[in-house]
């Protein structure tokens, strides 16, 4: 069985991932996470557009296939700055 690119960080531009979305402050949303490309590393450190970063991480530049309404109703965002951890390979279709 592959490892989840997240976890393997085996990310890279280029590659089309689903952000998962932390809905610990919104059990309750059906926004579905949103599928992107990486189009440029981001920050090893700072801050990411829906996770906190905790020490040094990755962070990756996602443009969205489809404009993304957040969970906190913020949006239309068309890219965002998101942590390696949040991301997974799309499965292929």
């Amino acid at each position: 069985m592959p490892a989840s690119a997240g976890a393997s960080g085996a990310l890279g531009v280029g590659m089309q991932v689903v952000v998962r979305l932390d809905r610990t402050g919104y059990p309750d949303s059906v926004v579905e996470d949103p599928i992107g490309v990486i189009t440029a590393p981001g920050e090893l450190v700072g801050s990411a557009l829906y996770a906190p970063v905790v020490g040094k991480e990755a962070i990756w530049v996602v443009h969205f296939e489809e404009p993304f309404y957040g969970l906190d109703g913020s949006g239309p965002h068309e890219s965002a700055r998101v942590s390696q951890r949040s991301l997974e390979a799309a499965p292929e279709s």
